[in-house]
């Protein structure tokens, strides 16, 4: 996961993701790197402090991406060409005994509940 957020960190940087800005190529790919990060699991906090945006920004961010994708928007293909390829959708393992030692209340429950269920813990596996 870690080798994942510093290629992306990178083309946030290259491209200035961060910036302010609603021109369509910086939204597609904003949204296709929150797509990723949160396939790779994420959580839309995380992938919020890597843009300077909170998590329901990125919330939004997602189903667009999921909106455009399923209408194979020619735009958003286009946009998003340069990254196809050179970053792989990794999903991240975590380790069930340290979430549950870890958790402290009914909110990092549901998370561990929630990584269970997308068998994101190797233990289940």
């Amino acid at each position: 996961m870690e080798d994942l957020i510093e290629r992306v960190k990178y083309y946030i940087e290259k491209h200035d993701l961060k910036k302010k800005c609603r021109k369509p190529r910086f939204i597609h790919r904003r949204i296709y790197f929150f797509y990723i990060l949160r396939e790779s699991g994420a959580t839309y906090e995380e992938i919020g402090e890597l843009f300077d945006l909170n998590h329901s920004t990125v919330m939004h961010g997602i189903q667009r991406y999921k909106n455009l994708r399923h209408v194979n928007d020619h735009l958003l293909n286009l946009d998003i060409a340069e990254y196809t390829g050179k970053i792989k959708l990794m999903k991240r393992k975590y380790n069930l005994r340290n979430d549950i030692l870890k958790a402290t209340t009914i909110r990092d429950l549901d998370i561990i509940k929630s990584r269970a269920s997308n068998n994101l813990y190797k233990e289940l596996i």
